[in-house]
């Protein structure tokens, strides 16, 4: 079975647990972003945050990049993103739909890309 499948057939499981998989999380992890912000790794770069979940790698280190740009197969991890993003004020992040195989950036569109809790 094509890798794509397999992580199409499972992204309707995972999503019915994003509340519980957010709620069972730290807020942000604030002191680990803090030391990012203040690392010329994020600072004025652009970053990609892939299997971004509910945003809340991409919303905590928005403050210190130009662009974050946040990808998750799981439609609901994309619309609870976009909740936080407007929650939280922060207008500097975009959120979408999409995998990792077929990412919709030219090559060399970022800076920095993260991964965290990403299969």
């Amino acid at each position: 079975m094509p890798m794509s499948c397999v992580a199409k057939d499972s992204v309707g499981d995972l999503g019915r647990h994003v509340p519980a998989l957010s709620s069972s999380l730290r807020p942000r992890p604030h002191e680990e972003l803090r030391e990012w912000g203040g690392s010329p790794l994020v600072r004025g770069k652009r970053v990609l945050d892939l299997g971004c979940g509910d945003g809340r790698l991409a919303l905590g280190v928005a403050p210190f990049a130009t662009r974050v740009e946040g990808i998750d197969p799981d439609p609901e991890a994309i619309a609870a993103a976009k909740r936080n993003a407007r929650k939280d004020g922060v207008r500097n992040v975009h959120f979408a739909a999409g995998a990792a195989q077929h990412l919709p950036y030219p090559d060399a569109a970022f800076d920095l890309v993260i991964l965290s809790w990403t299969l």
